[in-house]
């Protein structure tokens, strides 16, 4: 009798360990699947910002040459030549085309798989990058655009206007240069370009520096979970 509830107690032991076994298997193949979860999260996170952040600087070094271009147009238009004022109207009448790649933000989102991130902090920050920050560039490039348009308009109603290699520029310069050097309205339509212009470059190198601090602890997180 007691060989067999010693048999019976020992049967009992291995598929209690078996059931055990099976279960720390299933969580531990979980566990594993959450974290390659959470690596291609980062990774495709990471890859999408380092692409905004080189159009940010790119975006940025046309600001700042088209900031000098319009400072010189507000303070000095009467020391420019004929051809420099003609190809300055022209590129003073382009906005920023910088295009954030949020697709992968989107589709993270959407699938759930944004939420494998399991540091909330970071979770956090990724967050507030593209549903706070990124907003903040459409704000910029939608006011940038503004004050083109405003610009456009006021040539069209005022101005005899050609094509030219960006967009538009004077007809003739000689007929219109002593005129728009002397144009008020025109001027502070420059002004106006000259501040968005520089505001804007100021909030991209912001949201660069950004970008650059969330991307290095993007690759932290991944080097410790890939540990």
């Amino acid at each position: 009798m007691k060989n067999v509830l010693a048999r019976g107690g020992i049967e009992f032991l291995a598929v209690l360990l078996g059931i055990s076994g099976s279960l720390w298997l299933d969580d531990r193949s979980t566990f594993t699947q959450e974290r390659k979860y959470e690596v291609e999260a980062y990774q495709r996170l990471f890859n999408a910002l380092s692409v905004d952040m080189q159009g940010l600087k790119e975006d940025a070094e046309k600001n700042d040459r088209m900031i000098y271009v319009l400072g010189l147009m507000i303070n000095r238009m009467n020391t420019i030549s004929n051809d420099s004022l003609l190809h300055y109207i022209d590129i003073t009448q382009s906005y920023t085309d910088m295009e954030t790649h949020v697709s992968d933000y989107e589709t993270l989102k959407n699938t759930g798989r944004l939420y494998s991130i399991s540091n909330m902090d970071m979770l956090q920050r990724v967050i507030d990058m593209y549903d706070k920050k990124y907003g903040e560039i459409s704000d910029w490039k939608a006011e940038d655009k503004r004050a083109i348009f405003m610009q456009d308009e006021f040539f069209i109603k005022n101005y005899a206007m050609q094509p030219s290699d960006s967009w538009t520029t004077l007809r003739n310069i000689k007929k219109d240069r002593q005129r728009l050097i002397n144009d008020d309205t025109y001027r502070n339509y420059l002004i106006f370009l000259y501040q968005v212009k520089n505001r804007m470059n100021a909030e991209w190198n912001k949201l660069i520096i950004d970008i650059e601090s969330l991307n290095k602890d993007i690759l932290a997180q991944v080097r410790e979970l890939e540990d």
